[in-house]
């Protein structure tokens, strides 16, 4: 579906379910995965057309830049525009929601690895991914322990 079709399928559901709050990925996709990308473009106008709070998951993007040189010091092959990094992501003044998630950082690194093709393939991103997947948990939860997000006004 197109992104205005798909957005009125959602503000349909949305409408029905009397949702408060809808949840997307910040205008980047996060890492950039065009069906992320997608959920941003879809979720931004559902919540236009239904005056729902949108909440967008996003990273500092002070967060993403130390993950990056920490990554490249590590040697890990990893395929990163740094230009790109100056504009992705959000910077910290915008992040509006911070959730301390470590609790449940096995489940989160459980699904991760559940990716089966972003991690073992040969993507940009796969090495960092299978990183990630085989950190010890401790280890993963400081890493991934946080989720951040950005509220987006109706009309924004």
């Amino acid at each position: 579906a197109d992104t205005e079709e798909a957005a009125h399928r959602l503000a349909a559901v949305l409408h029905e379910e009397r949702a408060d709050l809808l949840l997307g990925y910040d205008a980047n996709g996060g890492y950039g995965h065009r069906d992320h990308v997608k959920v941003h473009e879809v979720a931004r106008r559902a919540a236009r057309l239904t005056g729902t709070r949108l909440l967008e998951a996003t990273l500092p993007r002070d967060f993403a830049q130390r993950f990056v040189r920490v990554v490249r010091a590590l040697r890990i092959p990893f395929d990163y525009d740094a230009e790109a990094l100056e504009h992705a992501y959000s910077p910290a003044s915008a992040v509006t929601h911070r959730f301390d998630v470590r609790r449940f950082a096995g489940r989160k690194q459980a699904a991760l690895a559940a990716h089966v093709s972003d991690v073992r393939g040969r993507g940009r991103l796969s090495a960092v991914l299978r990183l990630l997947v085989w950190l010890p948990a401790p280890l993963f939860a400081v890493v991934a322990g946080r989720e951040w997000f950005t509220e987006v006004t109706p009309a924004g």
